[in-house]
């Protein structure tokens, strides 16, 4: 694909703010790099979900640096999560090739938008399960699983499900949660890109513009997080997240609403190898 210089300006910004975004909140950063890319940039859906997956690596990895240095990583949760969201990236960077990605992307704003909702309108509730030992690790392998598949299929980090799943469902504190999704976002990340680079779905001209603003900006985030209270920082992740779930929802629907108008473009069908 070419870029010319007004592309450059936007793979600049489109870095900026995926990266802050990913360390303010713990998530990869993808829901707002994708839109960008496939609006503005006029990528293919699946080539933007396998690049995004790349800029996350540097722009997650730089955001979780900075979280062990502000003391606010917890590496049990980091190995609970681990060996699911591995297996789920792989597995869903495979399955979109052959799924309509706007469907997915329909189906993960709505998800991302009652998330959003359910931790703005109680803030102080009791986690969903207390369990240790087995069926803790039982609990953190599913969640895994869960945000590996989101993050391989849709290019996201898979923070939206590790961040919320952790608090709402373990009782984890916000800071912590975000440390640690953002530390197993590396290690999918890398996974799901390797596996779209196999499909070819991947554009390494804009990855060489994107992530270098990418990271100081999620080193940037990261840091204005640390500093927030924990009720602060859920609020914060709650608007963004229903803000997300409402943009992701929006234009899947009108893609898909589009597709069957007479005459009109296929976006689903276009995106589909």
């Amino acid at each position: 694909m070419t870029y010319n210089t007004a592309s450059a300006r936007t793979m600049t910004a489109t870095g900026i703010a995926g990266g802050f975004f990913s360390g303010l909140t713990g998530v990869g950063g993808g829901a707002i790099m994708v839109p960008l890319m496939t609006g503005v940039l006029k990528m293919r859906q699946h080539t933007a979900h396998g690049t995004s997956l790349v800029i996350i690596v540097f722009a997650a990895g730089a955001s979780a640096l900075t979280y062990i240095a502000q003391g606010n990583m917890d590496w049990t949760l980091v190995a609970l999560l681990l060996p699911g969201s591995l297996a789920g990236v792989y597995a869903g960077a495979r399955l979109v090739q052959h799924l309509p990605a706007m469907r997915l992307r329909q189906f993960f704003g709505l998800f991302v938008l009652v998330v959003g909702l359910r931790l703005l309108a109680f803030h102080d509730f009791n986690p969903l399960l207390s369990v240790t030992g087995i069926r803790e690790a039982l609990a953190g392998t599913t969640i895994g699983l869960a945000g590996g598949l989101l993050s391989g299929s849709l290019g996201v980090g898979g923070g939206a499900i590790f961040v919320p799943s952790l608090v709402l469902v373990l009782g984890t504190g916000q800071h912590e949660a975000q440390g640690a999704s953002l530390a197993v976002i590396v290690v999918t990340a890398m996974l799901g890109s390797w596996t779209h680079h196999r499909h070819g779905s991947l554009d390494f001209k804009a990855v060489r513009w994107i992530a270098p603003a990418a990271v100081p900006a999620g080193v940037a985030g990261a840091f204005v997080a640390t500093r927030m209270s924990g009720l602060a920082l859920e609020q914060t992740f709650a608007v963004v997240a229903i803000g997300v779930g409402l943009q992701m929802l929006w234009t899947a629907t009108r893609n898909l609403r589009g597709a069957v108008l007479p005459g009109a473009a296929s976006t689903i069908e276009a995106d589909l190898p």
